[in-house]
């Protein structure tokens, strides 16, 4: 092989290898998630499930929402924040705080649009409407 064809056959080279880098990764598909502490992501968990379990089984709302609100002030990138937020509005509905509950449901579905909760959500904000009218 000549100097020359070494050459360009070496620039190829580099030119493939420089297009596998660029394309490796592919297409971005949804939304990019922030990088989470794997320990405060674990206690936000436990946190979420324990303020469930109040919430729906025994009725103490007031012990989920510190369980919630919680979460929120120690770790707002927790992956289920709309998870976080629904409960939170459940809670408030429970105890007549229908503002507290609304600002929630309206802050889930205005930051997460995509969640699993916007349907059930979007049935709470309705009642919502129907309590306050019949209040009226």
């Amino acid at each position: 092989m000549t100097k020359h064809c070494t050459k360009i056959w070496f620039s190829g080279l580099i030119l493939v290898f420089a297009s596998v880098g660029v394309f490796a990764q592919g297409p971005v598909k949804g939304r990019v998630e922030p990088n989470r502490d794997p320990a405060l992501e674990i206690e936000a968990k436990h946190n979420l499930d324990v303020a469930k379990y109040y919430i729906t089984r025994r009725k103490a709302y007031a012990g989920g929402i510190e369980r919630l609100e919680e979460i929120i002030n120690t770790h707002p990138e927790f992956s289920r924040m709309d998870e976080v937020l629904f409960y939170l509005g459940e809670a408030h509905f429970k105890l007549n705080k229908f503002e507290k509950a609304e600002d929630f449901y309206n802050k889930l579905l205005r930051d997460y649009p995509e969640s699993e909760y916007v349907k059930k959500t979007k049935e709470q904000v309705e009642k919502l409407k129907s309590t306050k009218e019949g209040k009226s």
